[in-house]
């Protein structure tokens, strides 16, 4: 789906925020879901990082947990249950939007900070591979799951299974045309629908799924993006990846890059993970702590993040006020009572 810059902020709307200007009945079979968790990408060329400082970022000690290391960068994203509660935010606002309309849209339970989103994907899982030793010991290169039987997943709504009508309020066009619809039953309806209905009571809202700046175009995309490129070619990276194919050669396993490491287990697509899975799994985790790879291109990483973010201080300033006021609405957003009309603003 391409993407629409926003007429408040000039960001560009990721994917899952995105709403098409035209919804032709080819597009509407290629148009699965309305919602989802997908994570922009930056697609533009991202100019070199300029020279790091003086003082680079010291290497955690080696077996540092990855829940324990936080990159420069993070300081101006939602964090992870953030994310979670603001997607949930856009939905009760989208459904309390449908029902003016005398329509439904189904909006999940609350999510509550102990809930799924305090496990949801962050910055650092994975960034550099596999890295927890109970894990690999367990699931190999499969993601956890969880112990006991999880409760029914959320079920995404799925746009062509709505009827034509919802569908017309949901996104502010005529579902066979493709054209612009500006009143529903009488009633006006807003450019976008009732998706942007959050976009039009809090604007500060619009922007990527971890907040300002994160979007295709955004500067903290750009950052996050670059700094790991970039990263990846620092002499220490590069020193500590060649001991690390050395350990993993002495423990029979020829892989040279650690980030491809779970595409050379034949077992990935299996429901759950074969013995030769587990055991190169378990030695591509000893491997980084013997050698503290993990460690050392997360130092390096950082290093690389804080030369950027002195480069771009102005741009980031805008970026942390407006992520400081999303997270003061997110409280004001979660208490709200989404079963009554929409206000004009919160």
């Amino acid at each position: 789906m391409p993407l629409r810059r926003s007429e408040r902020t000039g960001r560009s709307r990721t994917p899952r925020e995105a709403h098409p200007a035209g919804l032709g009945a080819g597009l509407l079979a290629l148009l699965a879901l309305v919602s989802g968790c997908a994570t922009a990408t930056a697609t533009s060329a991202v100019p070199p990082i300029a020279a790091p400082p003086t003082t680079p970022v010291a290497p955690p000690k080696a077996g540092t947990g990855i829940a324990e290391l936080h990159l420069p960068i993070e300081q101006y994203m939602l964090t992870a249950v953030q994310s979670v509660q603001f997607d949930w935010v856009r939905k009760a606002a989208t459904g309390s939007c449908m029902k003016r309309y005398g329509l439904d849209y189904p909006v999940p339970a609350k999510p509550g900070p102990d809930g799924p989103g305090a496990h949801a994907f962050t910055l650092m899982n994975r960034r550099y591979g596999i890295t927890d030793a109970d894990s690999a010991a367990r699931w190999g290169y499969h993601l956890p799951q969880a112990a006991s039987a999880p409760a029914a997943p959320e079920q995404p709504v799925a746009l062509a299974a709505m009827p034509a009508a919802a569908q017309t309020a949901l996104l502010g066009v005529d579902p066979a045309r493709g054209s612009r619809v500006t009143s529903y039953q009488g009633k006006a309806l807003p450019e976008g629908g009732c998706f942007a209905e959050l976009d039009r009571v809090l604007p500060g809202a619009v922007g990527g799924p971890q907040g300002p700046g994160n979007g295709p175009q955004g500067v903290v995309t750009d950052i996050k993006s670059a700094s790991f490129t970039e990263s990846r070619s620092v002499p220490e990276v590069v020193a500590a990846t060649a001991a690390w194919v050395d350990c993993m050669k002495g423990r029979g396993f020829d892989i040279p890059d650690p980030l491809k490491a779970p595409a050379t287990v034949t077992t990935m697509k299996d429901p759950a993970p074969g013995i030769a899975e587990i055991a190169q799994a378990v030695a591509d985790v000893d491997c980084k702590d013997r050698t503290n790879l993990t460690g050392i291109w997360f130092a390096s990483e950082s290093t690389l993040q804080n030369a950027a973010i002195a480069k771009h201080a102005k741009d980031l300033a805008g970026v942390k006020a407006s992520l400081d006021s999303e997270v003061g609405a997110l409280g004001r957003l979660l208490e709200h009572d989404w079963s009554s009309p929409t206000p004009a603003a919160l």
